[in-house]
């Protein structure tokens, strides 16, 4: 018999035994010395028995899982800090007299309860007379963004040169996200820069960021009609 029938006749075996195993799960429970003799070899303890090998797999199975709970935990904990920073946020907006009170409560609200470094709102209009408002040009915003927004949804990354024009050259930023206004970002922008490289990631979710774009839109409209 050549090295490869055995090798054949070898894993056939293995595979009888294993299908026997999985057909009658109460074979160990009536071959107690069996189970007691088999050995398992362990990366971490050595030689173990089989019921240790499975003691050990369910607390590494339970350590797994127990660390994916805590990161569940954890992002519920965050997402419950933003959207509670988000509904007082929007409250100040709804409740502003005037443009330039909810403007002025958009900006501030934004950099004290949301920490950020740097926010920024650029309208898109040619006859702007609100304070602490940049106005231009929606092409301007387009080519210093590189984007044109046509899924309409905010857009997170690295500081760039271009895009740091949009927060007065701040070259101390290093990651922004940008909340387009309208369809398009035809009404403008939100612009918010952090001193974090890592508050603002191109793969990090936007829904809260969709909301306070939402909010500032309707908010606009509002105080215009």
């Amino acid at each position: 018999m050549t090295e490869g029938n055995s090798a054949e006749d070898r894993l056939k075996k293995e595979q009888e035994v294993a299908a026997y195993l999985e057909r009658h799960p109460e074979f160990f429970e009536n071959h107690q010395e069996i189970l007691e003799k088999l050995r398992l070899q362990h990366k971490v303890y050595g030689s173990v028995s089989l019921v240790e090998r499975q003691i050990l797999g369910l607390r590494n199975k339970a350590e797994k899982l127990q660390a994916q709970l805590n990161t569940l935990i954890d992002n519920a904990h965050s997402n419950g800090e933003l959207l509670n920073k988000c509904a007082e946020l929007f409250v100040a907006m709804i409740a502003s007299h005037s443009t330039q009170e909810m403007v002025d409560r958009l900006l501030e609200h934004l950099r004290d309860n949301f920490e950020l470094d740097n926010v920024q709102l650029w309208l898109c209009d040619d006859v702007g007379t609100l304070h602490h408002v940049n106005y231009s040009d929606i092409e301007i915003i387009r080519q210093l963004t590189d984007q044109h927004f046509i899924q309409n949804d905010p857009v997170c990354g690295r500081v760039t040169e271009s895009i740091s024009q949009l927060f007065g050259g701040d070259h101390e930023l290093e990651s922004y996200s940008m909340i387009p206004l309208g369809e398009n970002a035809s009404i403008g922008v939100i612009a918010l820069g952090s001193k974090d490289v890592d508050l603002f990631t191109a793969d990090m979710g936007t829904l809260f960021l969709r909301l306070i774009g939402d909010v500032t839109e309707a908010c606009l409209a509002k105080q215009e009609s």
